[in-house]
């Protein structure tokens, strides 16, 4: 038994080597055989390959590509081919600028051809350049409620109307639009909504320039309606209505950017509106060019950068106004990074004429602007940085001589 199961063994394993000696032969017919399947596979393989290459390049429709580009520049970029004529039609976005229509009216029927060849489709980006001769407040207002009401994410609204009997309003309905995300305006009017309710859950930024409001508290609950703001600008300008105060308020705001356009639009100097900010989560701040009376920072987060060009109207003397620097040093006090011009210098060195500064422990690079009649207060303001590593100085009217004796 056991020499017949190694008989049996022996001839398996001749009978395996002979086969794979038989496929190895180089035999015309063998040659045939694998040449043909070989032909067959990279035939296989390319028909695949051009499926999916033709099916990427489908993807890359120009449809996609219209989304970043102009309306006028999506018109001219799909009359290249008959085939793509109409597409940019069905681009979700409206990128208009008044100065390429004749009148607001020949706008007003672009933007109503827009919408009814769209159906109901939403429109996810809006922006229009307006600069109207005669402009109709109805119409303007019905287009832009319209647009509002097509689940829009992004608004881009810049009116260069500034006649105060031409003023651009907008529609109430902005004010409850639960899909906008990024808000941009510049030089327009919000009415006062019919009840104080006020809802935006979805905006993350925020920019607003020369903006009248119809109410004292309308831009208050404006950005504390903001649920999710992250971002939020505003540029003051002279015939702007804000309010009395420019009250931040917001338990998301991280970046905060306030620039005033007072003194280069009038020429001279003038007072802007007092501030007062409430934003724990704050990293980020940048105060440009601004002037005012009182500037409270109630709560601010452990702030990365801040770029300080700010000047106060104050009594040194005065308790009030002391507490109110101390609590907007003790605010700023957690920075890493600071920017300060001459103006907010001044700030501090009258503040330490009476009372010690807070320690910027976290602070470790600091740019500053010293005028020559701040210079002997520059030792006391570094030696309440003990972690600074990186020092930039921008001294005024710095002579020679000057520099010689200061080093």
């Amino acid at each position: 038994k056991k020499l017949a199961m190694r008989l049996k063994k022996h001839l398996e394993k001749r009978k395996k080597n002979r086969t794979i000696k038989t496929l190895n032969t180089k035999s015309p017919a063998n040659q045939r055989r694998f040449g043909f399947s070989f032909f067959f596979l990279s035939s296989l393989y390319r028909r695949r390959h051009l499926t999916l290459s033709s099916k990427a390049r489908a993807n890359q429709s120009p449809k996609t590509k219209l989304k970043e580009l102009s309306t006028k520049d999506s018109i001219r970029f799909t009359s290249l081919s008959k085939r793509w004529r109409n597409i940019w039609l069905s681009v979700p976005a409206l990128d208009l600028d008044f100065r390429d229509f004749e009148d607001e009216y020949e706008l007003f029927e672009f933007i109503d051809k827009f919408l009814e060849f769209n159906g109901k489709q939403n429109v996810k980006r809006f922006k229009l350049i307006y600069d109207a001769n005669e402009h109709d407040h109805d119409a303007f207002v019905l287009r832009i409620d319209d647009v509002i009401k097509r689940r829009v994410c992004d608004l881009t609204m810049l009116n260069r109307i500034c006649a105060e009997e031409e003023l651009v309003r907008l529609p109430v309905s902005l004010y409850s639009c639960a899909t906008l995300v990024n808000l941009t305006l510049y030089c327009v009017v919000f009415d006062a909504p019919r009840s104080k309710l006020i809802s935006l859950p979805r905006v993350k930024t925020m920019h607003l320039e020369a903006i009248k409001f119809d109410g004292d508290w309308i831009l208050e609950t404006l950005i504390s309606s903001c649920l999710v703001l992250n971002e939020l600008t505003i540029v003051t300008q002279p015939h702007d209505l804000l309010g009395d105060v420019i009250c931040v308020r917001s338990k998301s705001l991280k970046i905060f950017i306030l620039e005033s356009m007072r003194e280069e639009l009038e020429g001279e100097e003038s007072a802007d509106r007092d501030v007062e900010i409430d934003a724990p989560k704050l990293e980020c701040m940048s105060i440009s060019k601004y002037q005012c009376e009182s500037f409270i920072m109630k709560r601010i987060g452990v702030s990365k950068e801040l770029n300080l060009d700010l000047k106060l109207d104050v009594e040194y003397d005065d308790p009030l106004d002391r507490t109110m620097i101390s609590d907007f040093l003790s605010a700023i006090s957690t920075v890493r990074e600071m920017i300060i011009s001459a103006p907010t210098i001044e700030i501090i060195r009258g503040y330490l004429e009476f009372e010690p500064l807070p320690q910027f422990s976290n602070l470790s690079h600091l740019e500053a602007s010293f005028p020559k009649s701040t210079w002997e207060f520059l030792p006391s303001f570094l030696g309440c940085c003990p972690n600074l590593q990186s020092l930039v100085l921008e001294y005024d009217s710095l002579s020679e001589t000057d520099e010689m004796n200061f080093f």
